[in-house]
């Protein structure tokens, strides 16, 4: 698909705002230290067209706007000693492109990855240094049929998963006409931001460990090579329902949840498609979100990154030739670990590192720093509950919204259908070799 970039401004706050340096929690700055991509499709009917010109208008000015109240997102990284990274809040603005293509959005299909999208995404220029790099980037892109893609790359060293929907729906209020909902928290001291180090971890941290390698491997380097390829896998309110039904049959507690039975289904379908031997290691990393778990708990609008990872393993033979039941059992058994105590034990683990560099990736595409997350692993975050959907900026909401492509073998969201129905979209990234067998069997296994 050709794009052609039309005009770009840098959008900076529409008033004064707070200016000095804020330190960022050890949960800002290790691992996904990128840029992370969204994109939001949007379909007007015929009689209804606004003019390009009025859509970029409208989100330059709400965007300006919101930026007074999310001022952190108009500043800049900077490296600190022991590969650390502070926020300086100095107003310098975020990028907002206009482009434009002679496609139809009909030629995309069900909008499932592909690089034919990529040029419909925001590009981030990591060659550049860290502190001249804008912490957002927005490009509208207008198709031949009238229909626009409002695509957003947001870095993940300033927030998280619901900090960025938080942003991006009180950015909508605001091209709207409405009043800010809610004023950000922007005190990240709540997760020990800055401060040295008061304690040892009290857990084993297996998170910050190397993955386990393909049996006979001495390192990655040759998985990192192979191709990869985007899908985006659809599960029926009643196909979900299935899966719980499947894996509750042999528990004793409560019942397992829609993340839980999921992403334990997606796991043992890796673990076959991959061809494994019995006797392989496998992780499965798992974001949390710590908001609720943090005692005292954290602002419902704090305005950062507060997940914690953890990890749930196995042998793939254990995975695949076991009932759903097993899997779903480690899934929840690695969540119930993470409580307050375990996070500030993450927060303790990182403060006592004097670099931190090889726990961070910096990169977003083919990195060679940070910890590689490919096969035999896999990574699979939740987006079920955050409020991905219904983002009205005036001219009516999405008809699709999805995640970035980009090319890491392993990395997995699930997110709410579309259509606000009850359905499940699994968005995962594999080696190509191993894609047709995976989509087999995620959808044969939920029968049997």
């Amino acid at each position: 698909m050709k794009v052609s970039l039309k005009s770009d401004w840098v959008v900076k706050p529409a008033e004064p705002t707070w200016s000095g340096t804020v330190s960022l929690s050890e949960c800002d700055q290790t691992f996904a230290v990128t840029h992370v991509p969204t994109i939001y499709y949007y379909r007007f009917c015929q009689d209804c067209l606004p003019s390009t010109n009025n859509i970029i208008k409208t989100l330059r000015t709400s965007l300006s706007k919101a930026l007074v109240h999310f001022y952190p997102l108009a500043g800049r990284l900077r490296w600190i000693a022991g590969s650390r990274l502070e926020l300086d809040c100095n107003a310098s603005g975020v990028v907002l492109t206009e482009a434009e293509t002679e496609a139809k959005l009909d030629d995309l299909g069900d909008f499932s990855p592909s690089p034919d999208s990529n040029s419909l995404f925001p590009r981030v220029d990591y060659t550049i240094p860290i502190d001249e790099l804008p912490l957002l980037f927005v490009q509208l892109t207008k198709f031949q049929c009238g229909g626009i893609a409002l695509s957003f790359a947001i870095s993940h060293a300033v927030v998280d998963g619901q900090s960025a929907l938080y942003f991006l729906t009180e950015w909508a209020s605001l091209a709207r006409g409405e009043p800010l909902g809610n004023e950000p928290f922007h005190d990240r001291k709540l997760l020990r931001a800055g401060e040295p180090p008061i304690a040892s971890p009290t857990f084993e941290h297996l998170q910050f460990n190397p993955p386990p390698l393909l049996l006979g491997e001495s390192s990655s380097e040759e998985e990192k090579k192979n191709e990869t390829k985007g899908s985006m896998l659809k599960l029926t309110k009643n196909q979900v329902e299935m899966l719980r039904k499947k894996a509750n049959q042999d528990n004793q507690g409560r019942s397992y949840t829609r993340y839980e039975v999921v992403t334990a289904h997606i796991w043992r379908c890796a673990c076959k498609a991959r061809g494994h031997k019995f006797e392989q290691p496998t992780n499965l990393c798992i974001c949390v979100n710590i908001r609720k778990i943090m005692q005292p708990p954290l602002p419902k609008s704090y305005f950062g990154n507060a997940i914690v990872d953890v990890i749930a393993n196995g042998v793939s033979g254990d995975i695949t030739s076991r009932p759903l039941e097993y899997a779903a059992r480690r899934v929840r058994a690695a969540i119930k670990m993470v409580t307050s105590d375990y996070a500030n034990s993450t927060i303790n683990f990182l403060k006592n590192q004097e670099d931190l560099s090889k726990y961070q990736d910096i990169h977003a595409f083919r990195s060679k720093e940070g910890p590689f997350y490919g096969n035999p692993n896999l990574g699979v975050i939740s987006w079920i509950s955050l409020p991905l959907l219904g983002l009205d900026f005036g001219w009516g909401k999405e008809i699709h919204m999805s995640p970035g492509t980009h090319e890491y073998d392993g990395d997995c969201v699930i997110l709410p259908g579309n259509e606000g129905d009850g359905s499940l979209t699994v968005a995962i990234i594999l080696q190509a070799v191993h894609v047709d067998a995976f989509k087999k069997f995620f959808y044969e296994d939920i029968e049997c």
